[in-house]
């Protein structure tokens, strides 16, 4: 995470929108994240409560340029 100084949770979703695996990234550490049938990767504070079997869920808005982009957890919650 070259120039990045908080440490990031770095998740990993794939065509499912289910999160595949994350990654603990480490402030200012160059080491490579990989992981093998990816779609999206999402950057959160780390600790972000987000968990291996999440599902990625977007809603597009035409009001807002981006659409707004969720993590479902295991019990449902948002």
């Amino acid at each position: 995470m070259k120039d990045t100084y908080i440490p990031l949770d770095i998740i990993f979703i794939d065509d499912d929108s289910e999160v595949l695996s994350i990654y603990k990234g480490k402030p200012l550490d160059e080491s490579i994240a990989e992981e093998d049938n990816v779609k999206y990767v999402l950057e959160l504070n780390q600790d972000s409560g987000v968990k291996e079997g999440d599902e990625l869920d977007y809603d597009e808005d035409p009001d807002e340029e981006l659409p707004t982009m969720k993590v479902i957890g295991s019990d449902g919650s948002v």
